[in-house]
Formats: structure tokens, C-alpha cells, sequence
């Protein structure tokens, strides 16, 4: 893409935010696309907008192709409707839109004027053959697409907080405007940490990709719990609904050493569930931590 189009931002977050203010006016209505990030819903709010949750990954993963994902999105749109955001591969499912599904969204943009927010962040840890799928590169969908991007993520140095963003054509100027709003200009020392890491070979980063695949293939063949099927990224999402209690799980998992993320963090409808991060120590105490999960929820699951 032309340089023009790019922002360097301080993190995705900060390009997500540059984004949703770009373009929303107050009252204007985004639709997430859940389970959701964390934060997506607070910077929608922030930008004046207000959030319409629109859930679809937990049934994809669910019933694939027989989703209508076209169905469920299009009956969320609004005359208030300005902007979709989705998260792929999604942080917390590890579900990732393939082509196909990315069509849908972008044929359903253009037919009802939509921006397109697309959440970026995994992209390096797409697991698949074919590799990550952008948005922008289907169809005309680039010129109503918002890219954002973590270096943080990609290059594995989240405290340096240096990310990017690619604008549609003739939207960079309000957006360049927005991030001097919005905490002006990535420290320096930040953009040449971020710069040597964009040097690091291809292969390496290949490496770190599957890594992460192989934990996610350790936690997939030793959880006991039903959870979700992982195309990318560096999350599953556990399914208590059998167990009882969400809340009560993450709890106990705590008393025993075990950080899990609350599911109602990600949407509204998932106070069931809660997201377990494959990734975040060692193999061997990663299957240590799910070798308590399973207890705990074997416990749970003889009192339901």
C-alpha cells in the first residue's frame, strides 16, 4: 500500500482508537463482532459511539458454514449503523476468518456504506496453510477498511507499544489528526526498537508461529474441557456451561495458581465461558496449569 496510507501509532490500541474516532460521529453505532476484545467496547464508547454486540464466533466455531454470518450482522445494522469491528483470528476463540467469511463482511459493508474496523493483531500467528487473510485485500473493501496492526504483538515486545495503521485512501489526514489528539508522535527510542525488529528474518517469525501452534495443539490434546477449536492466535476459550458457575471457576482457578480471564470480559453472553492463554509460560507449566484446570473442573462437573 502507499506509504501515505500508513500510521505509525503507539500500539494497535492507539490505531484502533485513531480509527473509531476517524469516523464516528456521537450516537453513531459500531457493530462488534463477539467474542471481542477486551478493550474494543471501551473505544467504541470513547469515540462517542455506542456498541451493538453482534455474536458470531462462538457460533461459527460452533456450526462452521452453517452459520449465517451474513444473516446474524445485517440484522444488527441500524440507520445509526456506521462501522463493524471484528478481531481475526480472535482473541479470545482462536476462530479466524477465512476469505469466504471476509467476502460476507465486505460485500455487507459496501451494500450498506459501512466502515470496516479490522483488528489485525494476530495476524502473524495465523496457523492455517493459506496463511493470514486481510480484509482489505478483498474486493473494493480497501477503501472503507481500517487496518490495525501490533509490532507488539507480531515482534513479540508488547511493552514498547508501537503499532500501525493503513487507512483508506483520503482518509489518513483526519487520522494523522486524530493521533496528534491522541498522544502525538511514538517516542522515538520506541520507533528504532520498533524498526530493528521489522528486520528480523522471515523464518524466525515463522518459528514463533509455530511454536505458539504446538502449545495450542499441547492444550487441545490435554484439556478435559470443552473449549474452542484454535485457527490462530494465542487463546481458547473454555466452555463452563456444564460446570455451573464462570465466575466461581476462574476463582478457584486462582486459588490453585491458575490466571484465567473471565469470559464476560469478551461479551455479554459469555459469562459462561473463560479464555486460557496457551502461550503465556513454558510448555511444561502450561501443562501444568491445565492439569489443575482439569481437576477443578472434573470437581465441578460431579456436582452438576
Amino acid at each position: 500500500m502507499p506509504a501515505e496510507q500508513v500510521l505509525v501509532t503507539g500500539g494497535a490500541t492507539h490505531a484502533l482508537s485513531i480509527a473509531l474516532r476517524a469516523v464516528l460521529r456521537d450516537g453513531d453505532e459500531v457493530l462488534v463482532l463477539s467474542p471481542h476484545w477486551p478493550n474494543a467496547t471501551a473505544l467504541v464508547r470513547a469515540a462517542g459511539g455506542v456498541v451493538r454486540e453482534v455474536p458470531v464466533f462462538l457460533e461459527l466455531g460452533a456450526a462452521g458454514f452453517g452459520f449465517d454470518l451474513m444473516g446474524a450482522v445485517e440484522g444488527a445494522v441500524t440507520p445509526r449503523t456506521r462501522a463493524i469491528y471484528f478481531n481475526s483470528p480472535n482473541n479470545p476463540t482462536g476462530y479466524r476468518l477465512d476469505r469466504r467469511r471476509l467476502t460476507v463482511l465486505a460485500e455487507l459493508a459496501e451494500r450498506h456504506d459501512l466502515w470496516l474496523i479490522a483488528d489485525n493483531t494476530y495476524d502473524g500467528y495465523d496457523f492455517t496453510r493459506e496463511g493470514f487473510p486481510d480484509i482489505a485485500g478483498i474486493g473494493a473493501a480497501a477503501e472503507r477498511t481500517f487496518s490495525a496492526h501490533s509490532c507488539g504483538t507480531t515482534y513479540a515486545m508488547p511493552g514498547n507499544r508501537v503499532g500501525y495503521l493503513v487507512c483508506p485512501p483520503g482518509a489518513a489526514a483526519t487520522a494523522v489528526d486524530w493521533a496528534r489528539c491522541t498522544g502525538g508522535g511514538v517516542p522515538t527510542v520506541a520507533q528504532f526498537a520498533a524498526y530493528e525488529a521489522l528486520r528480523t528474518p522471515r523464518a524466525e517469525l515463522d518459528r514463533r508461529r509455530d511454536r505458539a501452534a504446538a502449545a495450542w495443539w499441547l492444550a487441545d490434546s490435554t484439556l478435559q474441557v470443552p473449549h474452542t477449536e484454535v485457527s490462530g492466535g494465542l487463546y481458547t476459550f473454555l466452555d463452563l456451561r456444564a460446570w455451573g458457575d464462570g465466575e466461581r471457576f476462574v476463582r478457584r482457578c486462582a486459588q490453585l495458581g491458575v490466571g484465567l480471564a473471565p469470559g464476560r470480559n469478551f461479551g455479554a453472553h459469555c459469562g459462561s465461558w473463560a479464555r486460557l492463554c496457551f502461550t503465556a509460560a513454558p510448555p511444561q507449566r502450561v501443562a501444568e496449569a491445565i492439569e489443575r484446570i482439569n481437576k477443578i473442573y472434573g470437581e465441578g462437573a460431579d456436582e452438576h
